[in-house]
């Protein structure tokens, strides 16, 4: 969507172009964070996050991605001074998150805003751009623009308390992105939305790629991520899997190929291939699945050979979401004692 924000095209608060020339550091710097809650009563000690070590570089959007009780809502309040890590450090901009001047340009959408729902949109939108350091009349300004940017024209009278969860949602997003930061942290920001709302919070998402800031999000609708992000990271039990770029996940995670052919295709294969290619029947048509694709040339040959129909072929890589629930489901089994898993 077409950017009007009055804030957007300003260069960012409180910085000099020499500031920025020189500055080099990247977004987001994590070394070594960890989390340990502690039972007031039992002194029982749960680890929420194992050292972490990770770097999210300026201007692109970085999915933060696990399972319930991965740690990620735990990482993102660490940043953003919501709670104290027990061990490491962490820098925004090149600033110790200990240093309150550090959260100066970021925005945030908690997975549970609160709201004042004594207030209208408009008058919370206002709230959080003086927050943010913004004048009267700008924060006005802003506080309009955003509210109708997030989707929320009409409701500028109706009471916070009125709003659906969906409504909510949007209005965090604006509030996060009013005061126009060059970090934007949202936790689960799909939460609660239809696909339109979807769909408006990736453009919003992309747009602020294209200004230059920095995004990080975590989300359990993997599809969105796929399509968003630049690289991802994977958190299962507090730990750190794997960091990478979605298209490195699903290369390397290999996939399968489909051939399709004429309806009633039987073909004899050789024996060592058995394993890897699977044949349904379809409308009108016979599918071979092939999960090795470095049979395929030969295999194709083959079945030219034997006078088939080759209709099609068709790669099919392998989803986020396969590959997410593929890692989850491997650190569950290996976190399983091996008595438990052989009497299951």
């Amino acid at each position: 969507m077409p950017s009007t924000d009055p804030v957007a095209d300003r260069p960012f608060p409180g910085r000099s172009a020499e500031q920025d020339a020189r500055s080099c550091s990247p977004a987001v710097r994590i070394d070594g964070l960890t989390k340990v809650y502690r039972h007031p009563w039992t002194l029982r000690t749960v680890v929420g996050l194992e050292p972490l070590h990770l770097e999210v570089q300026r201007g692109e959007v970085f999915g933060y991605l696990g399972p319930n009780g991965a740690g990620k809502t735990t990482t993102l309040k660490i940043l953003t001074g919501l709670l104290k890590p027990t061990s490491g450090s962490a820098t925004l901009l090149g600033e110790s998150i200990e240093q309150v001047r550090s959260r100066a340009r970021l925005g945030f959408l908690p997975e549970q805003p609160y709201f004042f729902d004594h207030l209208n949109g408009i008058e919370y939108l206002e709230f959080a751009a003086r927050l943010s350091g913004f004048a009267g009349r700008e924060a006005t300004r802003a506080a309009k623009e955003w509210f109708s940017r997030v989707g929320l024209s009409g409701r500028e009278r109706l009471a916070l308390r009125k709003f659906s969860k969906g409504m909510l949602q949007r209005l965090g997003l604006a509030a996060a992105l009013v005061h126009g930061p060059e970090v934007v942290i949202l936790d689960e920001p799909m939460s609660g939305l239809d696909p339109f709302g979807r769909r408006d919070v990736r453009d919003l998402i992309l747009e602020q790629r294209q200004r230059g800031v920095t995004v990080l999000f975590s989300s359990h609708i993997l599809p969105d991520v796929e399509l968003l992000c630049d690289r991802v990271a994977i958190l299962l039990k507090g730990r750190l899997e794997r960091v990478a770029t979605v298209s490195e996940l699903t290369e390397q995670a290999g996939g399968r190929v489909e051939i399709r052919c004429a309806a009633g295709t039987i073909v004899e294969w050789p024996v060592e291939w058995r394993g890897a290619i699977e044949r349904r029947e379809g409308p009108g048509e016979t599918v071979f699945a092939l999960t090795e694709p470095a049979h395929l040339q030969a295999m194709i040959a083959r079945l030219v050979q034997q006078g088939v129909e080759v209709r099609a072929v068709t790669p099919h890589r392998r989803s986020l979401e396969e590959l997410f629930i593929a890692a989850a489901q491997d650190a569950a089994f290996h976190a399983t004692p091996a008595h438990t898993r052989r009497s299951a």
